[in-house]
Formats: C-alpha cells, structure tokens, sequence
C-alpha cells in the first residue's frame, strides 16, 4: 500500500510496478489528483501554465492501465494498525472508512500549509493556502467572483514570491508580509538582497521584519479582511495568501508509534524505510534526511521534488529486494527560484548557518559574467561561495543573476556530490562559446579564488567581517585603511561608506605600482597599516593585493566581493540606500527612501549593472 500520490508516491507505485509483476500495488490519495506539479500552481493562476490539465503529471486512469494499480482518489489514510498489518482508510467524499492489509505500508503524504493557531481571524472567507490543485481552483474561483485589487501574501518563501510575481503580473496591487528581515531563508541577507530590489522594482509592497498578529474584519473597502502586523500597521486585503509554511502531514503516523522527529518528520534509514518497523518505509516531503551539505552528522527536511522522486525508486528497489538495489545518501538542498527574470538558486549551507554552529568557513563573492562580455545580452551572475579553510570542503554556494545561475549553482552541487574541494573547481572542464560561458566560467573563478585564499596567495575579508571591525573598533586598534583602487570618480561616487573617510585612500590600479615606489609619504602609511583592498567586484583589488604582497607589504587582505557585495549587505542592514544620477558630467549622490527600488536607474548608470561610472 502506498499512502499518497505527486512526486514521492506515484514514483514509488510506477517504479515497483515497473520491477514485478508479482506484486499487488495500491494507492490512496486524499485529493482528486493523483499525480501533479504542486510547484506550478502559482505559474497556472499567473497564466504562464495556460491550462489546468498541463498540471497533471498522470491520472488516476493511466496508472490503472499502464501500470496495473489499484489507485484510489479522495480517499485518507486515518489509522495504521501495525500488529495486525492494516490501515483504516476514510473516503473523503462519504466519509466511509474501510480497512486495507498490507504486506509493506509506504508513506509519502507530504506536508499541509501551517497555519498558526495564535493569529485570530486566521480562517474566513477570502484567505487561502495553495498547496492543492483544489486551492487553485478556489483562488480562481474567488478572484473571478469578487475582482480583487489588493492582495496580501503572508510569507516570503517559494511560493509567497512566486504568486506574489504571477498575482502583480496580472494587474494586481501585492503586499508581501514577511516575518524576517529578508525573504527567502535559504540565501544570506545580502543575496536575498538582490530579489527584494526586484519585488520592489516591478511594484510589490514589500513588509519585512512585520509579522502577523491577526485578520480583523474588513474595513477600508476591503473585501476579505484587514491584516493586522505587530506594529500596528493594518493593510486592507481583499484576498490573502497564506504561504508561512508547512508542516509534515504525520499525526496518524505518530499515533501509530512510528518514530518522529520533534517537528514530525519520519525518521528513515538509507533505504528509506522506517527506523521504527522494517515493512513500513516512507518518502518524500514527510520525512527527515541527512544533511549532506554537514557532512551527514546531522538530520533536516528538504521538500522538493527532485528528492522524493529519488526517494520512491529507491525504497521501491528496496521493497522488491533487486540485487544492488540504490541507497539513499542524503540531501544537498539544491533548489532555485526565478521572478521576473531574475533566478536565486543555492545548494547547501548558508554563512547565518556556519556561523550559529560555530563551523570554520571562508566566504568568497564574485560577480562575473554569465558568457562573453562582449557577446550581447552578457549579465552579471553574483556568486558566493562558502568552503573550509584548512581542506578546502565546500560547505554550500548562492547566485543571483538574470541568466546561466542555474547552470552554475549545479556544478557546484556536483561538485559536493562527488567529494571535489573549492580549488578543484578551477579545474573543471566546462563548455564553452562565447554565447553561453567564458573562458573562465564563474564557476572556475570561484575555485581559483578558493586556491588562491588556501595557497596562502592572498588573504581576504568579506564585507560584514568589515562592518563588524569598524563597528567594535577593530577596524581603528589595527591602524587599518581601505584602499580602493578604482578609478577617483567610482571611488567617490560609490565609497564604502562604512570605513570613515579619513582611513580611505584611492590610487587607481593602473597607477598604483608608481606611486608606491614613488612616494615615500604613502609608503609608509600602507607598511603601518593593516591594508584592506577594494574596487567594484574584488577583481582589480586582487591584482592590487598582490602587487603589494610582491612589493613586500606583509598585511594586505581582499574586500571579497568588494562595494557591490558590501552596498547589498549594508541594504539589508539599514534599509536604505543611495541611487546615482549623472548629471552635468558629474556624479550626484541622491538618497532615496525605497530599497533597492531599481536596478538600473532611469537616464542613469546604476552601480549595481555597471562596472564603470560614467562621468
């Protein structure tokens, strides 16, 4: 018996079918579905997907035929009787239950949408969860009822971002409600930075570091309810999303004192099946895995698809008992999400991560082009990526940008798939044309500054290390400055306003060896400092710190990532930031009150799209 449908249980009935014929294999599925792509749904209300039907995966009918399963929709598993080997099953429609025998019981009923209990006003006409094709259904059937104009999303993870895009592209006024100071919790701040430019660029009204305290009745013209934040502030809706989450759909397997973590999840062995009775296995969303990206030591849940399809074959192969049948090692947590253009992805570890455990990392930024910069249509990819120190272990990496960020974070996913250290990315052989890559990809750039930081080439500190050692005076007790090596124009235009301006100097790059050798004044100000390089990227500033290490200057460190990583960070810091306009062949500075409201300024060059100011 296999106990729910989508990813994880369709694959475990078709893969075991596909195995023997000598078995009897039947699915329960507690919705009309048996079988969809749960991470579309935003795309279908948006229009992307056009027809519901594409949404499908298989039906219940074709599983029937091809594959010879007894498959049965709205129908619930309740109860698990373990001595006597058989679940109690509800039908969803009736209400009728029945009872069904097993030989082996697979369990692959993923999660439901959280929803807290100490938010009143919570549940009422006009808020929904999208989890279900029958969710779908209903905010289409809403918004076609009532013509909503203004719509709240509460969460800002997949799916909050992902409707929240589709809901703004179809004309609507959204306002995502986010409880933490950043969207989406797999990136670090400054990364997840560059998706709240462009929710706010394209008009989303975005709420950070507010969470819910409850609906009110609606008032103001609103036609759901009024969202009530823990400020104070209240916002008329007339539909709210409710994306806070979810939570593993396990209160009968628990009761059937099958072993759970504390947030519900399933405990598994590699062969997914139950640690505690060996003819129950389970798959999917449901259950907890080993953290690969930790080394396996440690457990964590990972819903996505691309796991629980794995997941299902293999207990299948180990339900069928197929010689060398496959094992399952763990999860990476790669995943990726695209808005407007703009795609996130990340596998592994974050920094806010290492740094709670108290784990030995470095962190690298870089901001390289995705193919050819002289190829049209070349974009920055920004990259960070995050390793140990002292072997080179890649702890995990994130990247934004408009084009090739998928392709890049699945190298680096590989790569920690198959044991490769961060320098051994400089050493991968990658495809290349100028209209898709360069001749060193992103990802070989990564792994040459991973060598060059362990080699003892140079030595480097990111931007919040930065903020850290000027705040606690660090930055002042070793008599440190910050050399930017940009062109008198960038530097001031875009300085890194965090050091105080008299620890600054500027000598730009191309003039730096003269002047050094030249001045003696300047000389022995730098032999008396700890010297901190910075440019737009990191790139000339590493030239520059090894001019200066050649030139026997014994503490010069790289500003990794250099002002495009440390303005991000300092966005996220202070919520606010500085636009640039060119006028009169000058550069002025204009402080706007929007976060990151554009990326490329109107009539002007932006910092962010830009290498070179123009003036």
């Amino acid at each position: 018996i296999v106990v729910g449908g989508v990813a994880g249980g369709a694959s475990t009935a078709a893969r075991l079918r596909r195995l023997t014929e000598d078995v009897e294999v039947t699915l329960f599925e507690r919705s009309s579905y048996v079988s969809f792509a749960n991470c579309a749904l935003p795309y279908y209300i948006g229009g992307e997907v056009p027809e519901w039907t594409q949404l499908q995966v298989t039906s219940p009918e074709r599983l029937r035929e091809r594959f010879n399963l007894n498959v049965f929709t709205n129908t619930e598993v309740v109860a698990i009787d373990r001595k006597q080997k058989h679940v109690t099953v509800r039908s969803t429609t009736t209400g009728d239950t029945t009872e069904y025998p097993y030989d082996h019981l697979v369990i692959s009923v993923g999660c439901d949408a959280v929803l807290p209990r100490n938010i009143p006003g919570i549940k009422r006409d006009g808020h929904f969860c999208l989890k279900t094709m029958e969710d779908t259904s209903a905010i289409e059937q809403h918004i076609a009822k009532v013509h909503p104009r203004n719509i709240v999303v509460c969460g800002g993870g997949f799916i909050g971002l992902e409707i929240s895009e589709q809901l703004a592209n179809r004309n609507f006024n959204v306002t995502i409600v986010q409880s933490s100071e950043q969207v989406m919790n797999p990136f670090d701040p400054e990364m997840a930075e560059y998706l709240h430019q462009t929710l706010r660029k394209r008009g989303v009204d975005l709420r950070l570091g507010d969470g819910l305290a409850n609906f009110e009745d609606a008032s103001q013209g609103a036609l759901a309810s009024t969202v009530v934040l823990r400020s104070g502030t209240k916002i008329p809706a007339d539909m709210v999303i409710l994306a806070m989450g979810i939570r593993p759909a396990t209160a009968f397997v628990a009761a059937a004192g099958i072993s759970t973590s504390s947030g519900g999840h399933i405990r598994v062995n590699e062969r997914m099946q139950t640690i505690t009775d060996p003819c129950i296995w389970a798959v999917g969303d449901a259950i907890e895995v080993k953290n690969c990206a930790a080394g396996g030591t440690e457990m964590w849940s990972v819903p996505l698809a691309g796991p629980a399809n794995r997941q299902g074959r293999i207990a299948a192969e180990n339900i069928v008992g197929i010689p060398n049948a496959s094992l399952y090692r763990g999860t990476f947590g790669t995943s990726g999400i695209r808005i407007w253009g703009v795609t996130a992805g990340c596998v592994g570890l974050t920094e806010k991560y290492l740094r709670r455990k108290g784990s030995n990392y470095k962190a690298v930024y870089l901001h390289p082009r995705q193919h050819a910069d002289f190829y049209p249509d070349s974009s920055e990819i920004h990259m960070k990526l995050l390793f140990e120190p002292e072997t080179g272990y890649i702890w995990g990496a994130q990247a934004v940008g408009e084009d090739g960020v998928d392709k890049r974070i699945d190298i680096i996913a590989t790569a920690m798939q198959t044991g490769m250290t961060a320098p051994d990315l400089q050493d991968c052989e990658l495809c290349y044309a100028p209209s898709f890559n360069a001749a060193k990809d992103p990802v070989n750039m990564a792994g040459m500054i991973a060598g060059n930081i362990m080699d003892g080439l140079v030595d480097t500190i990111t931007p919040l290390e930065l903020m850290q050692s000027v705040q606690s005076g660090a930055f002042n007790e070793k008599r440190s400055v910050l050399l930017d090596v940009r062109a008198a124009a960038e530097a001031e235009a875009h300085p890194v306003a965090i050091v105080p301006k008299d620890r600054r100097l500027n000598v730009e790059l191309d003039s730096l060896r003269q002047q050094v050798l030249g001045d003696s004044k300047l000389q022995n100000a730098l032999r008396k400092s700890q010297v901190i390089v910075s440019c737009n990227t990191g790139q000339r500033a590493n030239t520059a710190a090894r001019m200066l290490t050649l030139l026997g200057f014994s503490s010069v460190k790289v500003l990794t990532g250099s002002y495009w990583t440390y303005i991000m960070l300092d966005c996220a810091a202070s919520r606010q930031v500085t636009h640039y306009e060119e006028k009169a062949n000058a550069v002025v500075s204009v402080q706007c009150n929007e976060l990151l409201n554009c990326i490329e300024c109107a009539g002007a060059k932006c910092c962010f799209r830009h290498v070179e100011v123009a003036v």
